[in-house]
């Protein structure tokens, strides 16, 4: 075919219409059917700018691209004209380099870029990310109050609790200096049945240079319903108006009752993920390997197979709220061959992505995560030889490097991240691993009269149990000096889950004419607090691996929209949506 000149935001460009029509289906259509451009010279393009146009003709001519040299606002561009110009694999690479590129910095950013430019699932992919990413955003990342109340309102939001929501949203509207009335934006982004009267306290201090505002008020308001034992509930509040009024003002008490109508409820949810055999009495080797979800009232579901039949030795781990990593094992006892790769199941997309690793042979390897760091400790190697050794594998690089020798050789070593550090229980000690920067070594903090089989963090602690032992252990980095024993349970536990709010605790029978499973619930919030036996099942075929590991994680994508309501719209209004 003849050339023909692309004229763009003021700009020539003279193409081969062979070459437009290899790469875009809306060339291909306009060249090969009955269109009035076909028989033009010069065809005008304005829906994209010159500066994408001119990317995209080299592209298409030498055939090749490298995204990561341009800024998200080109590739924002670009994604946009290879949207108009149905430029299937261009379109392809956008949303891979994008969602490569992406960070707690900019996601907010792609996540608009994928908005522009319809990637429904990118978008989603965002969306879940910034959300579960919560503890570690900040509030400088958020663009707009409009982006501020759709972030912190959603329901998916990973908040421990409703004062760090607070926190965050006060921290952006004092840098942004928006005003007292924003205060009413952040209130209703709350959950207020999850609200407690320390956290209601703790925002009144914060708002201490607004104390006359509206927001104020209503706290006060909030404050003397909390105190008066009053339920944060319509009717209940319905019934305190002729007081409220007349104490705060009906503006107040309208604020209070719209507040509360109009309330967020969060519906994150952790699930834990469990691996169990279901064959009673047969050799574990010869089972599947599968994980089960648990919920009180479904009990075990199956959910997911992590690896082959014949891999022996096998470990899992979180790497945040979304992904799954599987390491180590071997095929065979005793064969010497390793499962040396690094797999990870994205629980969103709900794909395996295996990383072409080559780890040294390991099956048994204790596992813990900080960042992007997998630590693998202990386990057994080649030749049936119980390590000492430990790596660290980087999950975004997909590189590993040999760290310090744990100073016992240790099978199924117990192994957890605690506030950023790692801990690993030997066999009558629990040490912390220490990076120097020129030197590396792991340190005694705490010494043990027993070894233990599982470790977790959870609300400040670490906490320990022992597989053949009905106690829990907890004790505090950098002020406990041993042990803690603070409760016990029905059976010996096999596993431990972190749902956020509470601990779950699988435990099972060791001897018996039948064999039982229970699970039992533990938040740690009351002083002498026992363990509280939630689900059970007697006689069971159902048997919990408990050396590979188990964790929880969010298995449902965050919706993207949500409905906004006249009463919070009525304040966002007076904001423009930058």
């Amino acid at each position: 075919m003849e050339d023909v000149t692309l004229l763009v935001g003021g700009q020539n460009f003279k193409v081969n219409k062979d070459v437009l029509s290899e790469h875009s289906d809306y060339f291909r259509a306009m060249f090969s059917g009955n269109f009035m451009e076909n028989e033009q010279q010069e065809i005008a393009i304005d829906v994209v700018d010159a500066h994408s146009m001119g990317i995209i003709i080299q592209y298409m001519q030498i055939g090749i691209i490298d995204l990561f040299e341009y800024s998200l606002s080109t590739i924002g561009d670009l994604a946009m004209a290879a949207n108009f110009l149905q430029i299937t694999e261009l379109i392809k690479q956008i949303e891979y380099t994008l969602e490569l590129q992406m960070s707690i910095s900019n996601w907010m950013e792609i996540m608009a870029i994928a908005d522009n430019a319809s990637y429904s699932k990118l978008q989603q992919l965002c969306a879940a990310f910034g959300l579960l990413s919560f503890r570690n955003m900040k509030s400088e990342y958020v663009p707009s109050i409009h982006k501020l109340f759709w972030y912190l309102a959603h329901p998916y939001l990973d908040a421990g609790n409703e004062l760090d929501v607070f926190r965050f949203g006060f921290q952006w509207i004092t840098h942004k200096e928006t005003g007292a009335d924003a205060l009413l934006i952040i209130l209703g982004c709350l959950d207020m049945k999850r609200l407690t009267i320390s956290e209601l306290v703790e925002i009144k201090k914060l708002i201490k240079d607004y104390e006359v505002s509206l927001a104020a008020k209503v706290i006060d308001c909030i404050l003397e319903l909390f105190i008066g034992n009053v339920a944060l509930t319509i009717p209940d509040i319905s019934e305190q108006k002729s007081v409220l009024s007349e104490k705060f003002t009906e503006r107040v008490y309208n604020e209070v009752i719209n507040l509360v109508r109009e309330s967020r409820i969060r519906t994150l949810c952790y699930e834990p993920a469990v691996p169990i055999w279901k064959v009673k009495d047969e050799k574990p080797e010869l089972t599947h390997h599968f994980l089960y979800t648990f919920t009180v009232k479904s009990g075990f579901v199956q959910w997911l197979e992590v690896a082959e039949k014949s891999l022996w030795g096998w470990s899992v781990i979180a790497w945040g709220p979304m992904k799954l990593v599987a390491v180590c094992g071997e095929y065979g006892r005793g064969t010497g061959i390793f499962m040396k790769d690094v797999k990870v199941y994205d629980t969103l997309k709900k794909e395996w992505i295996h990383h072409g690793a080559d780890l040294p042979p390991r099956r048994h390897g204790g596992l813990a995560i900080v960042d992007d760091s997998l630590y693998i400790i202990g386990g057994v190697g080649g030749f049936r030889v119980v390590l000492h050794t430990a790596i660290i594998y980087d999950l975004k690089q997909r590189t590993f490097r040999k760290i310090a020798n744990l100073p016992d050789a240790i099978q199924n070593p117990a192994v957890c991240a605690h506030e950023g550090k790692v801990y690993a229980a030997g066999h009558n000690n629990i040490y912390q691993y220490e990076d120097l920067g020129d030197r590396d070594r792991w340190i005694r903090i705490i010494g043990t009269d027993i070894r233990m089989s599982c470790m977790v963090s959870y609300n400040g602690y670490i906490y320990c149990t022992q597989n053949y032992f009905s106690y829990l252990y907890r004790f505090k980095p950098g002020v406990d000096k041993k042990l803690n024993l603070i409760a016990s349970f029905g059976n010996p536990p096999a596993a431990i889950c972190n749902l956020g709010d509470r601990l779950l605790f699988f435990t099972r029978t060791m001897c018996g004419h039948s064999d039982a499973l229970a699970v039992e619930e533990f938040t740690g919030t009351v002083a002498d607090e026992k363990p509280k036996v939630i689900w059970a099942e007697s006689d069971t075929e159902s048997k919990i691996n408990d050396v590979a590991g188990s964790c929880s994680l969010v298995m449902t994508m965050p919706p993207v929209t949500q409905s906004i309501s006249q009463y919070h719209r009525r304040y966002l209004m007076k904001y423009s949506d930058q």
